[in-house]
């Protein structure tokens, strides 16, 4: 799981083909229809509608996936769900080849940061009314926010990968100690289940550029403090300020390069707490059954409590028909009720998005933990064509830090650097 969902460092080669999407969508874009509201479960549409549908490969989800899309065609006879998956490393390059050639899937599995250039080609179609308004009714905010690009939103959320302190409870317990619910209880209680040898650690956050995780967690600790990574309009670097030299400093003190990865860690013992998501949970299950651990809220600085996080989103094409977007919306918004996201978490874990719990996850702690982690939930990322480059550039200079190649003064003045060259690049 963590293989498929952690993986923020793709590049998208989108820009030699803005131009003939631009020219493809003008020709080819049909008039919206008026938004209606969608149809009951059981009415079968006037004529078939086929609707193809275009995903990453992971195969539980797969399977789940396909499961909801044939329950759904069950029920609604009129429309047809045709159902593909690519290996997750060609999904950006199949959707931008599919774009350029003018036959893209009604329906796209897209990671954030590609949203921009979408939207740049016009290749997406703005969601209806009724969608926005099943938003608002349904979804912790942040759904709705993270979509919404120049006040028009675009997408159903698909998942949302939440971080929350995740604790090894027997070790706080034998320490004597309560979780900590700020940073400067944090620091307290690492002072004491630190181990003298360097043996064990109360905490080990991630130090590797691989899966972006360490720009998430440098980021979370970021905004808790009153940083932020690039300015309100995206045009230049924020954070080598007081807040943010702050920030990196506590980073620097969670981050131990000598214990490999942070999951593992945890796993094995060597650290009392790390940051992850709800995935986690049959990981740390079948790697370590004896493990004792929970969920914790996101610590609080002095702005606050962030629950670093990222998205992916299902979008819909703007080529295809009318009738094609308005039963894709439809089924979306079948899909991403609670009843149904009752089942992906079963089969993957991907935590319910809905305000409401489903009914047979009200009593299940981890759930509980994460959907309260919502309303804490901060996208990390930037809405910036360049995001991933200055991802990347960021991420570089925080492998440097934690192995104290640099201070945190030279990691703020070097990413800053980085950072605004790629800005004035792209603005060039």
């Amino acid at each position: 799981m963590k293989d498929l969902f952690a993986r923020f460092g793709c590049k998208v080669v989108w820009m030699s083909i803005l131009m003939l999407l631009s020219i493809l969508v003008a020709a080819c874009a049909p008039a919206v229809a008026p938004a209606q509201q969608p149809a009951a479960a059981g009415d079968a549409a006037a004529a078939p509608v086929e609707i193809t549908w275009l995903s990453h490969v992971y195969e539980p989800w797969n399977n789940a996936l396909q499961a909801q899309a044939d329950q759904y065609m069950a029920e609604n006879p009129g429309v047809k769900i045709v159902y593909s998956q690519v290996p997750h490393s060609d999904l950006n390059t199949k959707i931008a080849t599919s774009i350029a050639a003018g036959d893209p899937p009604t329906i796209m599995g897209v990671y954030g940061p590609w949203m921009p250039q979408l939207l740049a080609g016009g290749a997406l179609t703005q969601a209806p009314d009724w969608v926005i308004e099943d938003l608002d009714a349904t979804f912790p905010p942040v759904m709705k926010e993270s979509a919404t690009y120049e006040g028009k939103v675009y997408g159903y959320v698909q998942h949302i990968g939440i971080h929350l302190p995740i604790i090894n409870v027997k070790m706080y317990e034998e320490a004597g100690i309560e979780p900590p619910n700020t940073y400067a209880e944090l620091e307290a209680a690492n002072a004491k289940l630190d181990a003298a040898d360097g043996s064990r650690f109360g905490i080990g956050l991630s130090t590797s550029k691989d899966g972006s995780w360490n720009v998430l967690h440098w980021s979370a600790i970021l905004k808790a403090y009153g940083g932020q990574i690039l300015n309100d309009d995206g045009t230049a670097a924020a954070f080598n300020t007081p807040e943010g030299l702050e920030a990196t400093n506590i980073y620097r003190s969670l981050t131990h390069a000598e214990l490999g990865a942070h999951d593992s860690a945890f796993i094995a013992e060597q650290t009392a707490m790390m940051w992850n998501g709800p995935w986690q949970k049959s990981n740390l299950e079948q790697s370590n059954p004896d493990l004792q651990y929970r969920a914790i809220q996101p610590l609080e600085g002095p702005a606050g409590r962030v629950a670093p996080a990222y998205v992916w989103f299902w979008v819909v094409s703007s080529t295809a028909t009318a009738e094609q977007q308005e039963q894709a919306w439809r089924f979306l918004q079948w899909i991403s009720a609670s009843k149904q996201y009752e089942a992906i978490y079963q089969n993957v874990g991907l935590i319910p998005i809905t305000n409401e719990i489903p009914e047979g996850l009200k009593n299940d702690e981890w759930v509980q933990a994460f959907n309260e982690g919502l309303q804490y939930a901060n996208i990390y990322y930037s809405k910036n064509e360049v995001w991933e480059q200055i991802d990347v550039a960021v991420g570089e200079e925080l492998e440097r830090l934690v192995v104290d190649e640099i201070t945190a003064e030279e990691f703020l003045n070097s990413a800053e650097q980085r950072v605004n060259e790629i800005l004035q690049s792209a603005g060039s």
